[in-house]
């Protein structure tokens, strides 16, 4: 979904394929030709395929870089690193957790690791807030760092984990909601 948004976020064209996850398509050899990790997305195009959402959107940021979805100060650049790094190794994790969690039938769900998802996640908002308290996207103008919480946050809206407490995240989320990118996310989670 994250690089489906950049892909809409600068009205390219793009075909999107669709694999069949839960039975394992992507562990194929065809497509474990194009990725080795089995994993998606895996972005073609003539003359080059990039697979790992965070390298997809990079390089579709170095090609079209109208308009810009990354800063162009080596520092900003830092920074914008560095929150997709921490939402790929801190936010995700929780927020799967509490998905896989809620997918099961009520009876089988465990309420353990459910309380210890929420409980990290509320670990981890708090830096959100504190970085958004004063600026209304993570890294300057609404930009890669910010698109790559998107499919995450709406998965918690889903699962039902409350930002009340985190206001300035919670109206990060909805100015996110608002982008018409968001419709890469709806069709990622089909209702």
């Amino acid at each position: 979904m994250r690089t489906r948004i950049v892909l809409k976020e600068k009205n390219l064209p793009f075909d999107r394929i669709l694999l069949d996850l839960p039975n394992k398509e992507q562990k194929q050899d065809w497509y474990l030709a194009l990725n080795p990790y089995g994993k998606v997305p895996v972005l073609v195009e003539e003359g080059a395929w990039v697979y790992e959402s965070a390298i997809c959107n990079e390089y579709l940021e170095e090609k079209y870089p109208t308009p810009p979805l990354a800063p162009t100060e080596a520092g900003a650049k830092a920074q914008m690193r560095l929150w997709i790094e921490f939402c790929n190794s801190q936010f995700v994790p929780p927020v799967i957790g509490l998905v896989y969690e809620n997918r099961k039938p009520a009876a089988e769900r465990s309420q353990e690791k459910i309380d210890h998802s929420k409980a990290r996640l509320n670990e981890l908002l708090p830096r959100l807030e504190a970085q958004l308290q004063s600026q209304d996207y993570l890294v300057g103008d609404y930009g890669l760092a910010d698109l790559t919480f998107t499919p995450f946050l709406a998965l918690c809206e889903r699962v039902g984990v409350d930002l009340s407490s985190f206001p300035h995240t919670a109206q990060w989320a909805a100015r996110l909601k608002n982008r018409d990118s968001y419709e890469e996310v709806k069709i990622g989670f089909p209702a």
